[in-house]
């Protein structure tokens, strides 16, 4: 299949447009969830915002996105970009202060908390817009993911686009969310011994996720899209 120019800029505002919005939301989450728990280092910098153009990296945002939209167009594929960021939530853990019943949190799951915010709210997202996909095969539009800017289509790509961020950022290499979760989550000295590891290899381990992480994390996020469409297809 080719694709003309006008083609190809439609797939990248449906596709970018939308994911910038889905990044927005992920790193606001990170900095709410620091402020809930007692942080205001981001809302002083102005990132408790869902306005997602606070959030924007030119890089990782936009161009890295735009640059696998349109190589995949003009390969006559219409591939979603695996990958993309904002620019990083900032929060200082030891301001993480909040108590609950009575005891002050500990630093590390304070840590744990605010790396898992991002990840999960594209998990809401996808589960938020799968009950709008809903309402929109009720409302008469039909399921059919083939019919170019259809709402149904726009939807699926929404719901495919926050699963594969989700997906992604729990993968335990640094910097994504995983790595904070998991370092966390162990018990101190095995966390210090991952992360000593995982330092020096980043860059390695980041480089082989990007050339072949598809191919491990594609089939993950095509389950969970799978069980949310089939949650449509129940509902409807």
């Amino acid at each position: 299949m080719t694709f003309s120019a006008q083609d190809i800029l439609a797939q990248v505002i449906t596709t970018v447009g939308p994911l910038i919005l889905a990044i927005g939301v992920h790193e606001w989450a990170h900095v709410a969830m620091a402020r809930f728990l007692g942080d205001p280092t981001g809302e002083q910098r102005g990132r408790l915002t869902l306005n997602p153009l606070a959030h924007v990296d030119p890089l990782w945002t936009v161009g890295l996105p735009i640059y696998f939209v349109v190589t995949s167009a003009l390969a006559g594929g219409s591939a979603m970009p695996f990958f993309g960021a904002g620019k990083p939530a900032p929060y200082n853990p030891t301001k993480l202060t909040r108590t609950f019943g009575g005891k002050r949190i500990s630093m590390s799951l304070g840590e744990l908390l605010v790396a898992a915010a991002g990840p999960l709210s594209n998990l809401a997202l996808a589960l938020l817009i799968t009950l709008v996909l809903v309402v929109l095969v009720r409302g008469g539009h039909p399921l059919d993911v083939d019919v170019p800017n259809s709402p149904s289509l726009l939807a699926f790509k929404f719901i495919a686009m926050n699963v594969s961020l989700f997906v992604f950022n729990l993968v335990p290499v640094p910097p994504l969310d995983g790595s904070k979760i998991l370092f966390n989550a162990l018990p101190r000295a095995v966390a210090a011994q991952a992360m000593a590891v995982t330092e020096r290899l980043s860059w390695v381990l980041l480089i082989l996720l990007f050339v072949g992480g598809s191919v491990v994390l594609a089939p993950i996020q095509r389950v969970i899209v799978g069980g949310l469409l089939y949650v449509v297809a129940a509902l409807t």
